[in-house]
């Protein structure tokens, strides 16, 4: 009689997230997009996806390894943002997926909010405010340079 031997996820043998998703995720920097691209990257790769969007685990996975990987997902999560967004992001959820969802919600709101911040900035400054014409000009500068990198990021090499 033939017994069914377990094998192991490969998503276990990992052991350092850092080398893999080298981005600490901060509510502060812009970085959120590249974050999401190399998470979701990874989970590819190891077949996870299902832990972040919604579907089904495959077939060959087991209920009991289904938690366990979420888990493990929940400390890759953990392991690669910063404390006080690892604070504020612990109260949101009990699953990858809830945590993703929260996360970003949380991003979204703050590019739209920073993005409405700057565009003010840029209309209300006034040139009896600066020093010269060149302070004048240098901070409508940093605050489009600001704006644009928030907005396309991938145009920073143009710059």
């Amino acid at each position: 009689m033939a017994r069914d031997k377990k094998t192991l996820h490969p998503a276990f043998t990992i052991n350092n997230i850092k080398t893999l998703i080298p981005i600490l995720l901060d509510i502060k920097q812009d970085e959120y997009s590249s974050w999401v691209f190399l998470f979701e990257l990874h989970l590819q790769a190891h077949r996870l996806l299902f832990l972040i969007n919604g579907s089904a685990p495959p077939p060959d996975v087991d209920p009991p390894t289904v938690l366990q990987l979420d888990a493990l997902c929940r400390q890759w999560m953990f392991s690669t943002m910063t404390k006080d967004l690892m604070l504020t992001v612990l109260k949101s959820g009990k699953t990858a997926q809830e945590i993703w969802n929260h996360l970003k919600k949380l991003f979204q709101d703050y590019k739209g909010n920073r993005a409405a911040t700057l565009e003010r900035q840029f209309v209300n400054l006034k040139f009896v405010d600066c020093t010269s014409i060149d302070d004048y000009c240098d901070k409508l500068k940093s605050i489009s340079i600001d704006y644009v990198i928030l907005i396309f990021p991938w145009m920073i090499n143009d710059l």
